[in-house]
């Protein structure tokens, strides 16, 4: 596994990053409200943040995390802060997926706070005072918070001190977890696994599994405890320290403060200046990754980005030396915390659902036969087996579709259900079923891309328990094809999760294709979340004139639009 690893230059002290998808968020919680912050360039900024990074000031800022290879940026660098968009804030940010709120240490990790779409501030749990209470809004109190950790099912897990609480995110009760307490030292970090549905935590010196989770979800308002927990040691020791390689208990570790899940069940750790791999869904090895990558003191927090890459921000405070017998090896020992570090490897975003490969071979019949025809492994046109499979279903409703070469066989209440556009066709005395044709056809849309809008179909047909994002986890290459076809076939869910995936992906040397190609497709609200994209950049000025150059002949509409929004942004 090749990795590597830069450091990219802030400017300012950063406390956390928080990775949150595009478009407003709703929070109708009754926390007690602390301070209502007016963004310096209003909600809708916020809203739009794909990566918000949180200052040692309080202050936040959307953080652009670029190329220059378009030829239109000025700046010559990868890392790019835009206007403050909320202040006020705390440090360690998790954002809540059940709420739309990022969540965050606030009062010097006595309380929790929250940070919501429109840019308010307000406080979900514990108070100023330093103590260990469980209960409701306004009665429950922290001793020293470390880390949170958001499950995406309405709660957030809390690291405090040795023990470790759950905060209810919509009425903001606490209550701790008993069983689950550290055997010795603190938990410095939490992070929940949502493909496993596991919590994981860490001291600096042991990594653990914690289960017994619903003892605390069952929690209410007047505390007293979860109980229930039982925490499981899957690496390292409790109290030796080291930095060794192994499995379980031979693995040591020298000071984790930073945990983070990713694909195959295995778990990112920051262990002092090392990026290490625990094989937390097998084997339970730990290897070290990358030696060196992070300042002596290890990095705070592990966020994965929308591209793939991981970025981790340092611990607060220039990097110390002092203990290890003489000077660093890591490359940003010498330097202040006013930086990120980007690791760029293949493999650490998370799949959620099946490859397209293994959906085409599941949901169609393949091929190609002798007269041009479509042929499946029987040797037979794709198009009879297509038929065939659907009359033979014709009990349970099946009808085919046949998209390019592929035939997919699936359920007309399914289709209808999951597509205003085949519940039209497939509408009693409509066309479709006058014929009592047994199949239907997709002139020139791509089978890859309608795999994955069939497999949404039956995912939101049965309730699975996942986002729309999550159901509709397409490769890059597919957003654009998958989201016309989903446009076509009428499909409204499904092309609201992947313009958030197109919306988040645009960058300067994209954003111009992207928008044409939206106004194309007909797809106005994409292209107005891409025409902010690209008037919330700091040096919009120069970049802007690069595309309107570019784009004026080919989209007058749409540099139109582009041009009066520069126009209103510089009154």
């Amino acid at each position: 596994m090749a990795l590597r690893c830069r450091t990219l230059a802030l400017g300012v002290a950063a406390s956390g990053l928080a990775v949150r998808p595009r478009g407003p968020a709703s929070c109708e919680t009754t926390q007690q409200e602390v301070a209502t912050t007016q963004p310096a360039d209003g909600p809708a900024d916020l809203q739009q943040a794909a990566l918000l990074l949180m200052l040692r000031s309080g202050d936040v800022h959307e953080l652009f995390l670029g190329s220059s290879s378009s030829g239109c940026s000025s700046s010559g660098g990868d890392a790019e802060l835009g206007p403050r968009l909320a202040s006020g804030v705390g440090s360690s940010p998790a954002f809540d997926p059940a709420s739309g709120c990022l969540l965050f240490t606030a009062h010097h990790g006595t309380a929790v706070g929250r940070l919501d779409g429109s840019g308010r501030v307000s406080r979900l749990a514990g108070c100023e005072e330093s103590g260990m209470r469980d209960g409701g809004v306004g009665a429950a109190a922290f001793l020293c918070i470390a880390c949170l950790a958001a499950d995406g099912r309405g709660g957030v897990w809390v690291a405090d001190g040795g023990r470790i609480r759950r905060v209810d995110t919509c009425t903001g009760a606490v209550t701790t977890l008993t069983g689950a307490e550290a055997v010795a030292g603190w938990w410095w970090s939490v992070a929940y696994d949502a493909a496993a549905g596991e919590l994981l935590a860490a001291t600096g010196t042991a990594v653990c599994r914690v289960r017994g989770l619903r003892a605390a979800e069952g929690g209410g308002e007047g505390g007293g405890g979860g109980g229930g927990g039982v925490v499981e040691v899957l690496a390292g020791s409790w109290t030796e320290q080291g930095s060794a390689d192994g499995s379980g208990g031979a693995a040591r570790f020298r000071n984790v403060t930073a945990l983070l899940p990713v694909a195959g069940g295995r778990l990112l750790i920051a262990d002092g200046p090392d990026l290490r791999c625990l094989d937390a869904g097998g084997s339970g090895a730990v290897t070290t990754l990358l030696r060196g990558c992070f300042p002596e003191r290890g990095a705070r927090q592990l966020a994965l980005l929308p591209s793939g890459e991981l970025a981790a921000v340092p611990v607060l405070g220039r990097p110390s030396t002092a203990g290890h017998g003489g000077p660093s090896s890591s490359p940003a020992a010498s330097r202040p915390d006013a930086f990120i570090m980007i690791i760029t490897v293949q493999g650490f975003a998370p799949r959620r659902g099946p490859s397209t490969d293994r959906l085409l071979g599941l949901l169609a019949a393949p091929v190609e036969g002798p007269d041009g025809g479509e042929m499946d492994s029987g040797g037979r046109s794709s198009t009879a087996t297509a038929t065939t499979a659907a009359a033979s279903a014709g009990v349970s409703g099946a009808v085919a579709v046949r998209v390019g070469g592929h035939a997919f066989t699936a359920h007309r209440s399914v289709l209808a259900a999951g597509s205003d556009y085949f519940a039209r066709l497939l509408a009693p005395g409509g066309s479709f079923a006058d014929s009592g044709a047994a199949e239907v056809a997709l002139p020139d849309a791509d089978p890859a891309a309608f795999a994955h809008l069939l497999s949404y179909m039956y995912g939101t047909s049965m309730r699975l328990p996942c986002t729309p994002a999550e159901l509709l986890d397409v490769a890059p290459e597919l957003l654009r094809p998958a989201a016309a076809l989903a446009g076509r076939l009428l499909m409204g869910g499904a092309v609201s999760a992947l313009t958030e995936r197109l919306a988040a992906a645009a960058t300067p040397a994209t954003v111009l294709s992207d928008l044409l190609w939206a106004d194309a497709y007909g797809m106005t609200e994409l292209a107005g979340r891409l025409r902010a994209v690209a008037l919330a950049r700091p040096n919009k000025g120069l970049e802007l004139g690069c595309l309107l150059g570019q784009g004026v002949e080919r989209c007058p509409e749409q540099a139109t639009a582009l041009m009066e929004g520069l126009l209103q942004g510089a009154r």
